[in-house]
C-alpha cells in the first residue's frame, strides 16, 4: 500500500467510522449531498434496432430548483460544520491526552523480558499520551536462578515510591495512570503491591509464558473458585505460618523444616495451574479472603505472620495491594529456594510501625535445619 492510498483509507475511516456528534453531522450532510445533485437531473436514452425501439426517459424532479439549491448548500454547510467541529474536538482531545502521564513500571528478575518491554505494550495502547517508564532489574542480584543478594535487590524496590511521587506531582491526580508488570520473586511482587496500595489508577499486567508477551487481566470473567482451608495446630501463640497454594502447592515439608513448632493455616485452590490467574475479579476476591483470614488471626492474638505464597506475579502484587499497612499485623513474605539447605531462607518483612521501612528477614537456623543439613 503506497502512501497516497494509506492516507485516503485512513481519512475515510476517520470520517465514516469514528463515532462523535461532529462526525454524525458531517455524515448527514454527506448522505444528502448526492441526493441534491440528482434533484434536477433529467436525461433520455434510446436504443434502436431494425425491429424495435427501447427508450429510457428520466424526467427531472418536480422539486423546485430553489429547494434543490437550498438542499445542496445546506448539505455542504452540514459537512463543513461537522468537519470543523471534529477538527476542534480532535485538537482539544490531543491536548488533553498530552497532559496525561502513563507511568509504566516493569520489574525484571526471573525471566528476561527485555525483548518485549512493557513500555512498548503501553505505547501501543495509550497513543497520544505522555509515556514514562521505569525498569527495576534485579538480575544482578541473582546467581544460578536464586536471589543471592536480597538486601541489594530490596533497595531498588524501596525507591519505587519516590519515582512515582516525582511524576505524579507534575499533573493532576486524574491525569496520572500506572501500568504495572513484573516477573520477580514473590516477596518483591507482594512488596510492590504494598507500596502502591494508595494509588487508585493502577492497571496490572502479567507475563504470558506461552506467548512470551505481556497480557492484561480479564476484568469480567471469574470462575468463583474459593480457598480450601486446613489448620495445623502448635503451641506458639504469637507467630503463625499462613501458606497459600495458588498456582502450585507450597512445600509443606519445607515449611515444617523452617518453621518448627509453629501453627499453620493453609489456603489452597483445588485447581492449581500456572494459568488460573487471568481474572482480575478472582484475584481481588481471593485477596479479600486472604485479608479476612489475617484479621481473624490478629483477633486470635497472632502478631507475627509468616506468609508462604505460591502464586503468579500479578497475584502476589494484588495481595500486597490489599494488605493494610496501618491496621494489619507484622508480616514476612518468604522466598522459596527448592535446592537451598534452608528452603525458605529469607523474606521481606513489613511492619505497621510508623516510619519503619520493609527489611530482609533471614530464617533462623534451628535444630531441624541442622539435622537436615
Amino acid at each position: 500500500m503506497n502512501l497516497l492510498t494509506y492516507i485516503v483509507v485512513q481519512t475515510i475511516n476517520w470520517l465514516f467510522r469514528k463515532r462523535s456528534p461532529a462526525l454524525l453531522i458531517f455524515r448527514t450532510g454527506a448522505y444528502f449531498f448526492p441526493i441534491t445533485l440528482m434533484g434536477g437531473v433529467a436525461f433520455n436514452v434510446q436504443y434502436v434496432t431494425a425491429s424495435q425501439l427501447i427508450s429510457l426517459d428520466v424526467a427531472g424532479s418536480d422539486v423546485p430548483a430553489l429547494l434543490v439549491s437550498i438542499g445542496f448548500y445546506f448539505s455542504i454547510l452540514l459537512m463543513a460544520t461537522g468537519l470543523a467541529w471534529q477538527i476542534v474536538r480532535s485538537v482539544i482531545e490531543h491536548r488533553q491526552l498530552a497532559k496525561q502521564i502513563v507511568f509504566a513500571i516493569e520489574q525484571r528478575g526471573l525471566v528476561n523480558t527485555s525483548d518485549s518491554p512493557l513500555s512498548e505494550h503501553v505505547q501501543k495502547k495509550y497513543k497520544g499520551r505522555n509515556i514514562s517508564n521505569t525498569v527495576i532489574d534485579i538480575r544482578d542480584s541473582l546467581a544460578n536462578g536464586t536471589v543471592s543478594q536480597p538486601k541489594l535487590a530490596l533497595k531498588k524496590f524501596l525507591n519505587l515510591e519516590h519515582s512515582i511521587e516525582e511524576r505524579r506531582n507534575s499533573v493532576a491526580a486524574e491525569d496520572f495512570h500506572i501500568v504495572y508488570g513484573g516477573l520477580v520473586p514473590v516477596p518483591f511482587a507482594f512488596l510492590s503491591g504494598y507500596l502502591l496500595d494508595d494509588e487508585s489508577h493502577i492497571e496490572v499486567l502479567d507475563w504470558d509464558r506461552q506467548l512470551s508477551s505481556w497480557k492484561e487481566l480479564d476484568p469480567i470473567s471469574d470462575d468463583n473458585e474459593k480457598f480450601e482451608k486446613t489448620i495445623k495446630h502448635a503451641d506458639s501463640k504469637e507467630s503463625i505460618v499462613l501458606a497459600v497454594s495458588f498456582s502450585y502447592p507450597v512445600d509443606e515439608k519445607a515449611i515444617d523444616l523452617c518453621f518448627p513448632k509453629m501453627p499453620q493455616i493453609h489456603l489452597k485452590l483445588r485447581e492449581k495451574r500456572f494459568d488460573n490467574h487471568w481474572s482480575s475479579k478472582k484475584q481481588s476476591r481471593l485477596a479479600y479472603d486472604l485479608i479476612e483470614e489475617v484479621k481473624n488471626l490478629m483477633e486470635e492474638g497472632y502478631n507475627d505472620i509468616h506468609l508462604v505464597l505460591a502464586s503468579q506475579n500479578s497475584v502476589a502484587f494484588k495481595f500486597g495491594q490489599a494488605y493494610d499497612r496501618r491496621n494489619l499485623p507484622h508480616i514476612t513474605i518468604y522466598q522459596y529456594e527448592k535446592d537451598n539447605k534452608t528452603p525458605y531462607p529469607w523474606g521481606v518483612s513489613i511492619t505497621n510501625l510508623p516510619h519503619a521501612e520493609p527489611s530482609i528477614r533471614l530464617t533462623e537456623f534451628n535444630d531441624d535445619l541442622e539435622q537436615a543439613v
